[in-house]
């Protein structure tokens, strides 16, 4: 699969509670990395549509549930709900790669929100759009810390970015030598304004769930 709008997939670094998601170069050992809690956006090398890097870990393991977190409760079905919108929204927005769409800001904000519009602008100045979409497999409340509606939610997941990449505005699928695959994922959502958005992202390199 090509590489997504992120150019590289870039490392978004944030620390929450026991959680950190380090800065990662790109695959191809790009010195190159952002981090989407400064609001820092990756620079273009290679082609896939629009994401972040992953968290330290490079071993293949699956997310697993915190033994804390109620996956039932209230606060951890709002952040994942908020978790797949976000999701939904990218898919949209890259479809044209208008990074002044304001579709985006529904789901994100602060650095993450930077983050996806920059790595967006890349792509179009690149002439690229995005087809298909990413398989969110095992979305999950990671952590919360706090409480109330100044909780703040790890969610951590697996996704599968195969089957959603670049292609230029004839139609032409854009391979770049970067395979898609299964990507530790991770966000952490809290409340912007009344509404729950993601305010950090971090997306990981294939094989690491």
């Amino acid at each position: 699969m090509a590489r997504h709008h992120f150019g590289c997939r870039v490392a978004v670094g944030f620390a929450v509670g026991a959680a950190l998601l380090t800065a990662a170069g790109c695959a191809s050992g790009a010195s190159k990395s952002s981090s989407a809690s400064s609001g820092t956006a990756p620079s273009s090398a290679g082609s896939q549509p629009a994401t972040a890097s992953a968290p330290g870990s490079t071993g293949s393991s699956t997310p697993t549930a915190s033994a804390s977190v109620d996956q039932s409760s209230p606060q951890a079905q709002a952040a994942i709900a908020t978790y797949k919108a976000l999701w939904a929204d990218v898919v949209k927005v890259e479809a044209t790669m208008n990074d002044q769409d304001p579709t985006l800001a529904n789901h994100l904000t602060g650095g993450a929100l930077s983050f996806f519009q920059q790595a967006i602008h890349i792509n179009k100045l690149d002439g690229y759009v995005a087809k298909g979409e990413p398989k969110l497999l095992h979305p999950t409340a990671k952590q919360i810390i706090g409480s109330g509606a100044a909780a703040k939610v790890l969610v951590e997941d697996c996704v599968d970015d195969s089957g959603f990449n670049l292609y230029t505005s004839d139609g032409t699928f854009v391979h770049n030598g970067h395979p898609g695959g299964r990507r530790l994922t991770q966000a952490l959502v809290e409340r912007s304004d009344g509404v729950l958005k993601a305010s950090a992202f971090a997306f990981s390199a294939p094989g690491t769930c």
